[in-house]
């Protein structure tokens, strides 16, 4: 009998092992080796996880929107920062298409078409 533990355990090792991995796992350590960047990082980190609470508690506050949107314009400046979204981007795509594969099987229990 297959145990799915090991194959996620499986799965979180060949992650650590892919490009989109190692690509996202340089490029923070270049930023957070640059202090100014690094610190325009936290800054944005910081107001996306304002953000995050409030959508979750339902009390969006339009001053913390300006803010992020203030923040994220000045990291667009670095390019540290831009190269570090343009990763993140890639390991997502690739965690989004791990979780369709994953999800699979139950996504075919429910689809009410077939």
């Amino acid at each position: 009998m297959i145990n799915v533990y090991d194959t996620a355990n499986q799965l979180e090792k060949d992650l650590r092992e892919s490009q989109e991995y190692k690509d996202l796992q340089a490029v923070v350590a270049k930023v957070k080796a640059d202090d100014a960047t690094f610190a325009v990082y936290k800054k944005l980190r910081e107001a996306q996880k304002t953000l995050q609470e409030q959508q979750m508690q339902g009390t969006l506050d339009e001053k913390v929107m300006k803010s992020l949107q203030e923040i994220s314009q000045e990291a667009s400046q670095y390019p540290l920062m831009m190269e570090l979204m343009e990763k993140e981007r890639a390991i997502s795509v690739l965690i989004d298409d791990l979780n369709k594969i994953i999800f699979k099987p139950l996504s075919e229990v429910y689809d009410i078409e077939g």
